[in-house]
């Protein structure tokens, strides 16, 4: 029979007497997150110990047998608490790496997902043969999609809203991290209510979640996300029917809007837009086979 590892709170925390070394610390972690029955219990285990220990991938090949020092046991300790009691890998780190860039995250916004590189392919796709957009990303949370956008297109100019102050300043920091501060505006508002001007393309991850699955939510995205950024209404759908609604006014003629939905909205969504006028009604599937994307062109 396998002797289980000595837990990390009854291990001697001083050089070789833990008994860890990188590599074994990362062996370790993954085995608790494993028999905690979290997933990408490899990856996460991994960047933890990265972080804990400073060292680069390559450098965990190179100089990974070698025991982890006593400020790095206590670093590993309080990040396997953390996991452990349910906290998000990117709330513990502070980061979250989305479109090839690390974007600074906290409790008070959405980490940016896979799925979202996905919607900002395909507002980068729309407004590609446009010199100098004017781009409106409304509801912008930890900046990552605008940010991105202005990053990937160096003439773009963006405004970027948000109804919580704290969002705000988290996507203030990541786009003078990015270095496209100068290009871009950020505006506490809900939704429409501070916006002015057109814009060649609104794009928006609007909170999508109905009232009955916010009862349903894992603690891991109940406890540490945003209700705020998360809540949809009754149905999930109020949002979208104010952007349906509205948007259009913002907009240049035949201007662009992109969309992410929940992958059960895709037909909702779809009649909403058709009902307000909405030209070129398009959805598209994630990389997961789920639909995902919504894009579609100002009323004539």
């Amino acid at each position: 029979m396998t002797k289980a590892p000595v837990p990390l709170n009854e291990r001697p925390r001083s050089g070789p007497y833990s008994g860890l070394n990188a590599n074994s610390a990362r062996r370790f972690l993954t085995k608790q997150f494993e028999q905690a029955g979290l997933e990408d219990c490899e990856v996460e285990a991994l960047d933890l110990v990265m972080a804990a220990t400073g060292l680069s991938r390559t450098e965990l090949i190179t100089q990974g047998t070698e025991f982890v020092s006593p400020e790095a046991f206590d670093v590993l300790q309080d990040y396997s608490t953390r996991r452990l009691s349910g906290e998000p890998v990117d709330h513990i780190l502070g980061w979250r790496d989305f479109f090839g860039r690390r974007f600074a995250v906290n409790s008070d916004v959405l980490s940016p997902r896979q799925e979202t590189e996905e919607v900002l392919a395909k507002g980068l796709e729309m407004i590609a043969e446009i010199a100098a957009p004017k781009v409106l990303d409304l509801g912008t949370g930890s900046g990552a999609i605008i940010v991105t956008i202005l990053c990937e297109h160096e003439n773009a100019i963006g405004t970027a809203t948000d109804i919580s102050n704290k969002a705000l300043s988290i996507a203030g920091e990541n786009a003078r991290g990015h270095c496209v501060a100068n290009r871009l505006s950020l505006l506490k508002s809900d939704w429409f209510s501070h916006v002015s001007g057109r814009y060649d393309l609104i794009i928006s991850n609007p909170p999508y979640i109905d009232s009955r699955a916010m009862g349903l939510l894992p603690n891991e995205v109940a406890k540490f996300d945003p209700a705020l950024a998360l809540h949809g209404g009754e149905d999930g759908l109020d949002p979208y029917r104010l952007i349906a609604a509205r948007a259009q006014d913002y907009l240049v003629p035949n201007g662009a809007l992109v969309l992410e939905i929940g992958f059960d909205q895709g037909n909702a969504v779809t009649a909403l837009l058709t009902k307000n006028r909405w030209r070129e009604v398009q959805l598209f599937h994630d990389i997961f086979g789920q639909h995902r994307i919504m894009a579609a062109r100002s009323p004539s």
